[in-house]
């Protein structure tokens, strides 16, 4: 798998948050964006990804907006690579940020198979949600965190209009191991198992998808 960080926001939770700034990196998206302009961005996305595991790499995203913005020009010929890497068989998943921000890199979103918007079940998140501006061209999906708190998932899709993907319990402590680097709880594995489960559900998708292309 290859983790892209397309958040326009900058500040990594990987890099800066699970791995406390204390693992270093070969380069980020602005690194490709110069690859790019030199006719190298095949052998960047190949070459220049972090090595996280056996199985999973990471392209860091900016540091902030301002790096966001010079982007522009690298997204579509980037969205053509990591589609030429789905079709080898890897997954690729890209974080693109909060709903809305003026760098969404849109270019990504429209060469993507699946789109999950990820929100909470409070009235701030349906509401914003159900007001964006989505893809019509691409089926979205929602990933809702902590159902019931205070509107069931089915509540949420009538207003979003999208239907759920899948849920994730609400578990705060848990979170902030993967997005702060904090010790793991004694008590509660509810994310973790959630996020496998999800793991395999969109694996099981994109495989079904790619049999019927």
């Amino acid at each position: 798998m290859l983790l892209v960080d397309a958040d326009p926001v900058g500040g990594s939770a990987i890099l800066a948050g699970y791995f406390g700034g204390t693992v270093p990196h070969p380069g980020t998206l602005v690194e490709l964006w110069s690859a790019h302009r030199q006719s190298a961005l095949e052998t960047a996305v190949r070459e220049m990804p972090l090595r996280l595991s056996e199985t999973a790499s990471l392209i860091p995203g900016p540091a902030g907006a301002t790096q966001a913005g010079g982007l522009t020009d690298l997204w579509p010929a980037l969205a053509v690579q990591v589609r030429g890497l789905s079709q080898l068989g890897v997954d690729v998943l890209i974080d693109l940020g909060r709903l809305g921000h003026t760098h969404l890199a849109a270019p990504l979103v429209r060469g993507c198979d699946q789109v999950l918007l990820v929100l909470r079940s409070d009235l701030p998140s349906v509401a914003a949600a159900s007001a964006a501006d989505l893809p019509d061209e691409i089926p979205v999906r929602l990933v809702v965190v902590g159902p019931g708190r205070p509107y069931s998932s089915s509540s949420v899709a009538s207003v979003v209009k999208h239907p759920v993907a899948f849920e994730l319990p609400w578990a705060p402590e848990e979170a902030e191991v993967l997005s702060h680097g904090k010790p793991e709880p004694k008590r509660g594995r509810g994310l973790t198992r959630g996020l496998r489960q999800a793991a395999e559900q969109l694996h099981a998708t994109a495989l079904r998808e790619l049999t019927h292309v």
